[in-house]
């Protein structure tokens, strides 16, 4: 090989490696940054794309823009103090991607480990704090939604000296401490207990209540009922006095005639009964005195 072809090879190599290192690719979800002998020379974020920059003097830094995830390991919750005191394991996840890059180099060395060891560690204060603000019934049930909205303003305004912005934050799980799940599940039970007994004796004293008022109700009734019945057979006592008051004014012999007859009646009303009296007075008159029978009865 002639001289000539071995300057034109090299210089052929030297041209293809001083393209290679000129130009450079950003893909789809990723943004690039030109460092300048290691610093930041532009604040020009670079989009994706074919882009330029000097050889051998000019670095660059390639950024994921796409959503990051950010999780407590299961194996160490979080752990946190609620306002009466009670200790509960927390595991959380953030979402957050990077806003900023310059920022974000800077505070971070570009590192996406380092930038989410800095977040853990804040959303780790962060969710400790409002935990202590309230009770755990609060931060269970009544009151979750405010304190997650709490914890997200609070993460987005620590994420802004990152240049990273939290997009979202969760609770996945609540638990309690092994060594004081038993005392909290005695504690449900004393209380769920005496939530029954208190239930119970309310329902005891209603129900006396209303015994008691069927009983008032029952005797008003009766005295009622007594009441009406005295009034009808005094009603009927009236109208039989009335009977017999005109049939003994109307004809005053017969009606002595016929009393006689019912007392007579029920005097022998069975063949066995004796009766020993003497025959005399007016009970045994229609027996003695058959003309005053006949004239009684033919009135």
């Amino acid at each position: 090989m002639t001289p000539t072809k071995k300057l034109s090879i090299s210089i052929v190599v030297v041209i293809v490696l001083i393209a290679f290192l000129s130009f450079f690719t950003v893909n789809e979800g990723e943004d690039a940054m030109v460092l300048r002998l290691g610093k930041i020379v532009s604040s020009t974020v670079l989009g994706p794309g074919l882009h330029a920059k000097i050889p051998l003097i000019d670095s660059v830094k390639i950024f994921d823009m796409r959503v990051q995830e950010l999780a407590t390991p299961r194996s160490n919750p979080l752990t946190v103090v609620t306002k009466e005191q009670t200790y509960l394991l927390v595991e959380y996840f953030a979402k957050w991607r990077i806003n900023d890059i310059p920022k974000f180099y800077t505070s971070t060395g570009g590192s996406v480990a380092w930038a989410e060891t800095l977040l853990e560690q804040r959303l780790n204060d962060i969710v400790r704090a409002e935990y202590g603000r309230r009770t755990s019934e609060e931060a269970i049930s009544m009151g979750r939604s405010t304190m997650m909205a709490a914890i997200l303003e609070q993460a987005n305004n620590v994420g802004k000296d990152q240049g990273i912005s939290v997009i979202d934050v969760r609770i996945q799980q609540i638990t309690l401490p092994k060594e004081i799940i038993d005392s909290v599940f005695k504690r449900m039970a004393t209380e769920r207990k005496q939530f029954a007994e208190a239930k119970r004796a309310e329902g005891i004293e209603k129900s006396e209540e209303i015994k008691a008022l069927a009983d008032q109700k029952v005797t008003v009734i009766k005295a009622e009922a007594i009441k009406q019945a005295a009034i009808i057979r005094a009603q009927g006592d009236q109208e039989a006095a009335e009977v017999y008051a005109k049939t003994y004014s109307g004809n005053p012999q017969f009606y002595a005639f016929y009393r006689s007859l019912e007392a007579y009646q029920k005097s022998f009303n069975h063949k066995s009964d004796i009766i020993l009296i003497k025959p005399e007075g007016q009970f045994f008159n229609y027996f003695h005195n058959s003309s005053a029978n006949g004239a009684a009865v033919k009135r």
